[in-house]
């Protein structure tokens, strides 16, 4: 009889979960297809290239893709061009300004709510020559203004969700007919190979901001003699930077090291600071102050670039800062193999490969100045105005 009970309570009580798990998941998704439209367009010819507006899913701290926008408005601005960034999650100005600076002090451009542009429009607000989605989910508000569109595209998003709706409604986007631009060449080989575009793919290179991120002095020779080596690991919770897996890794890489007599003390940061990740210390979501610091102070840099590479490898590799990548990611696609340590997703080795590394300085610095030399010319002026470039030879072209 008690037996009874309990396999019927387990049962009621799986029941229940799966519901509120469903339900939640399908509130999720009614918010999504809020306003969403998958029709294909036809792209107007561009009228002018006078006033351009990024459409933003909501401003937040500490985010790069939105850090990326703002660098890449600001560039526009400082070339002439009046920019305008559109939220269409509920927040007032005040805090989108207040996020923007934290992600970039000194951006140029203004913020309105989207809603509140779009009902303004000839009243308050100006039609742009140009509104840019800037992720998957704001392509349907693009598509709500009649002006030329494009897309800012900074990651091949599809492989951010198990293969679903999600995966399947981010993938359309890119043949919705959107001039498309490519935060570096991954993204549209990837869009090209497998989501059949309309419209064109653009590329510009793939930046980093070298006045942020300087060579420090590093003493490669004295990696010898650590006893304690400090690893800077770039974490976030979603799957494509590999959140449970590094620490699983990592824990097996520190009781290799031990038993030779070497610490290893791992400082992740990226996420916010709430965030538990096992075996190391979350130092959270850091300044860029606070990032110099780190990687002065680190010996080496982790970072899982699975899909689109980020920023951080080149912030890592800006200092001097030794990096280990994964060979399955897109890292091979952007440096020469042989400017960092390139491990495998299922690597249990990592020890060994650290151990030979601090036992050959002359490969650290052999590292070092293959990636500096890949970086040469890279900023964010030159992929702004490759971005300028595109958008005035769409202009001559629509006057053709």
């Amino acid at each position: 009889m008690k037996e009874a009970f309990i396999r019927e309570l387990k049962r009621k009580t799986l029941s229940f979960m799966h519901n509120a798990q469903y339900l939640v998941g399908r509130r999720r998704m009614e918010k999504i297809f809020d306003g969403y439209d998958a029709s294909v367009i036809e792209n107007p010819p561009m009228k002018g290239t006078n006033t351009i507006a990024f459409v933003i899913t909501r401003m937040v701290r500490f985010h790069g893709g939105q850090t990326s926008v703002l660098r890449l408005g600001t560039r526009l601005a400082q070339k002439g061009m009046k920019v305008l960034y559109l939220i269409y999650k509920p927040q007032s100005v005040a805090e989108m300004k207040l996020c923007a600076k934290a992600n970039l002090e000194g951006y140029k451009g203004s913020f309105a709510s989207f809603d509140s542009f779009a009902s303004g429009i000839g009243k308050k607000y100006v039609m742009p020559d140009i509104v840019v989605a800037t992720s998957w989910d704001t392509v349907s508000y693009v598509k709500k203004l009649d002006t030329y569109r494009m897309y800012f595209v900074q990651d091949y998003e599809p492989y951010f969700y198990q293969f679903g709706e999600e995966f399947l409604m981010s993938r359309s986007t890119y043949g919705q007919g959107l001039h498309m631009v490519s935060l570096g060449a991954w993204n549209k080989m990837m869009i090209e190979k497998e989501a059949s575009p309309v419209s064109p793919v653009d590329e510009i290179s793939f930046p980093y901001e070298a006045r942020e991120y300087r060579g420090v002095p590093r003493d490669y020779d004295a990696y010898r003699d650590k006893k304690t080596v400090v690893l800077a690991v770039y974490v976030k919770y979603y799957g494509k930077r590999l959140p449970n897996l590094i620490p699983y890794i990592l824990t097996n890489t520190a009781n290799e090291l031990g038993k030779k007599g070497i610490t290893l003390d791992v400082r992740y940061f990226g996420e916010a600071g709430t965030y538990r990740i096992p075996g190391g210390k979350n130092l959270g979501q850091l300044t860029h102050a606070e990032l110099a610091k780190l990687y002065s102070e680190a010996d080496f840099g982790m970072v899982a670039s699975m899909s689109n590479i980020s920023l951080v490898p080149y912030e890592m590799h800006a200092t001097g800062l030794p990096l280990i990548e994964f060979k399955e990611g897109t890292y091979p696609f952007f440096f020469p193999g042989d400017s960092a340590l390139l491990a495998s997703i299922n690597d249990r080795d990592i020890a060994d490969m650290l151990l030979e590394a601090i036992e050959d300085p002359d490969r650290l610095r052999a590292m070092n100045e293959k990636a500096g030399e890949y970086m040469k010319g890279l900023s964010w002026e030159r992929t702004g105005d490759e971005f300028y470039e595109i958008v005035h030879k769409a202009f001559d072209a629509g006057k053709a």
